[in-house]
This record gives C-alpha cells, structure tokens and sequence, in this order.
C-alpha cells in the first residue's frame, strides 16, 4: 500500500516545481499566471501571497475552471509543497499542462520574507 510520501514523490517525478525566487519574478514582471492558493479555508484567511486564487484541494478539480483556461500557466501551493504537487498532478491528468508546484509553499515564502496579504 502507498502512503503519502509516496504518492508525492511519484508526483514530483512528473509535475515541475518553481521555486519562491521564480514566482517572485513571474509576480513582479506582470507575468500572465494563475496563481492558486489551495489551502484550507482557515489557511487562507491567515495569509496569502498577492494576487492568489483560492480553491481549496477539496474542490480543486472542480473549481479550477472558474479561474483558469488548460492553456493558462498555473502556479498551485499550499503549505509547504506537497498538497500543490499531488494537485498539480491531478490537473494535469485532467489536461491542464502549464502546471506547476511552488516548491516548499508559503511557509518558505514568509520565511524569505517576501509579502504576504491579509
């Protein structure tokens, strides 16, 4: 039986990640992306990173249309990395194929100090 873990790490071998550098310049260049929060709700009211969706994982598959076009280039995070990698996989099972991870979420954004909204 998988656990966690391992479907993570099959997941990291075939979705690309982005570091809090890369979004970063992507924020501040204006460039054309869906960022998406996909926290919990009583996450998301904690702080955020600017210009972020929110879609919960729960309701990601279905939520995601709402947002975002299967050409558009999607930045998925969450915490820490690993719940936006195992969405970043399911979107692209669905055939969304710009998709990213923000490798080690919001939790290495602060730590580098960077913005977060409220």
């Amino acid at each position: 039986m998988k656990n966690f873990q391992d479907l993570v790490q099959e997941a990291l071998k075939k979705i690309p990640e982005v570091d809090i550098y890369q979004l970063k310049e992507k924020i501040e260049s204006n460039k054309q992306i869906k960022l998406i929060d996909i926290r919990e709700d009583r996450e998301w009211v904690s702080g955020r990173i600017p210009s972020a969706f929110h879609i919960g994982r729960g309701v990601l598959e279905k939520g995601i249309f709402e947002v975002a076009d299967s050409e558009d280039e999607i930045i998925l995070y969450c915490a820490s990395g690993f719940r936006s990698v195992l969405g970043s996989k399911s979107l692209n099972e669905m055939g969304f194929k710009n998709v990213f991870s923000l490798k080690g979420g919001i939790t290495d954004w602060i730590t580098a100090g960077f913005e977060i909204e409220e």
